[in-house]
């Protein structure tokens, strides 16, 4: 076979891999909430899969969130390698070579992968290397939307997944200080909520996303985030966070059947400020009608309409509580980081949808001057629970969609 023909052929067979990738997932995402461990079978194989499968998946691997991209980069190749991954190719793109953001070779290996993968670290490095001065939009990056419209996936882990958005992007901030200040386009404080205006790489449209989510207690600063940005001409409604080790897998983005399907540990929260008001008194923060939803493994939903699909191996909580009251917190930010653990927002609104006579429920800041008070409740329209049981409430797998929620300031 010559050159030429051997060329060819490998063009044609990258288009075959390409095209069944379009027909099967359409523009499709894995979006991992960080600490992705490399046990996790059912996440990288999954990722492998929308890749083209075992022996075909070619991983282009982007590091430039990290530190020390080249070790990231080693990490995961040696884990998707494993996994069955074809080849593991390093896009040498990060702020110690933003350079490579237009070089026509680095572009060329862009466009032969089948998937890609966005290492965790800090979201702001990514945005840096692939962008320039008034968020302009560099050859790699057009490279990359243009094989993920066509069906080439992208997956990310933390900052890989915080990345991705057209709409804001979160950079940093904890609950409390994003309840008391407000949103910020930058800060010399490391707790206050901070966001870049122009938005993430813009491959993903409709939602922030936020990642360790549940784990670092981020409920309170991805409500504030939306609240205060809504307005923007990016600015949007609906916000997604991940927890940890738990991947959003999304396939069809940007039709009718957009559909996310939850997998691994944890689970994903869906927060709809769109009927929200906010009532401000002497500068403090409150806000009600937001509602929220929470998926956990095999659960389903079309992020166009917000339908939930619940698992099968869920049932139905309404007549099936197990609990007579709902439990409190004391510090409802507080995002435990153990398996066998909700966090205390989990833990609150779980037992409000497992118990039999209380149908509201509530948890305060742990942090005073002011402190906030969160209302929970199952009173909303098409509010409902579902859970799959285990051992205990801690490893009960709950499930529950169209929570009312809303956060006062308590002085």
């Amino acid at each position: 076979m010559s050159k030429l023909n051997l060329i060819i052929f490998l063009l044609l067979l990258i288009q075959r891999s390409q095209s069944k990738q379009d027909s099967q997932y359409g523009k499709s995402f894995v979006f991992v909430g960080g600490g992705l461990s490399e046990n996790n079978t059912v996440i990288y194989k999954k990722i492998i899969d929308m890749a083209g499968g075992q022996n075909t998946a070619r991983i282009g691997m982007i590091a430039a969130a990290s530190a020390d991209p080249l070790d990231s980069f080693g990490y995961y190749k040696t884990v998707f390698l494993n996994y069955g991954a074809k080849e593991v190719n390093f896009i040498p793109i990060h702020v110690a070579n933003k350079s490579a953001n237009s070089d026509p070779v680095v572009v060329q290996l862009i466009k032969q992968q089948t998937g890609f993968f966005f290492s965790g670290g800090d979201q702001a490095r990514i945005i840096d290397s692939f962008f320039g001065n008034g968020h302009t939009i560099s050859p790699a990056m057009r490279a990359i939307i243009e094989q993920n419209n066509m069906g080439v996936v992208v997956a990310g882990s933390s900052a890989g997944t915080a990345c991705q958005p057209s709409a804001v992007m979160v950079e940093g901030g904890v609950s409390y200080d994003a309840l008391r200040y407000g949103a910020h386009t930058s800060s010399s404080h490391s707790d206050d909520l901070v966001y870049l205006q122009h938005g993430g790489t813009g491959l993903f449209d409709g939602y922030i996303l936020d990642s360790h989510f549940g784990n670092r207690g981020r409920e309170g600063r991805l409500i504030r985030l939306l609240s205060d940005t809504r307005h923007l001409s990016n600015g949007v409604d609906y916000g997604i966070g991940v927890d940890e080790n738990t991947a959003l897998v999304i396939t069809h983005a940007g039709t009718s059947t957009a559909t996310g399907h939850i997998l691994g540990e944890s689970g994903v929260t869906i927060i709809d400020v769109s009927k929200s008001q906010t009532e401000p008194q002497d500068g403090d923060f409150n806000i009600r009608d937001v509602y929220m939803t929470y998926l956990t493994r095999g659960d389903e939903i079309n992020l166009n309409t917000h339908t939930v699909k619940f698992a099968p191996s869920k049932t139905k909580l309404g007549g099936h509580e197990q609990y007579d009251w709902a439990l409190t917190s004391s510090d409802i930010f507080y995002g435990l980081r153990k398996n066998e653990h909700k966090s205390e927002f989990l833990r609150v609104a779980a037992s409000v949808f497992d118990a039999r006579l209380d149908r509201s429920s509530y948890g305060v800041t742990y942090e005073t001057s002011p402190r906030f008070t969160v209302r929970m409740s199952k009173t909303g329209s098409n509010s409902e629970g579902w859970v799959e049981r285990h051992s205990s409430f801690q490893t009960d797998l709950h499930s529950y969609k169209n929570m009312y929620v809303e956060i006062t300031t308590q002085g």
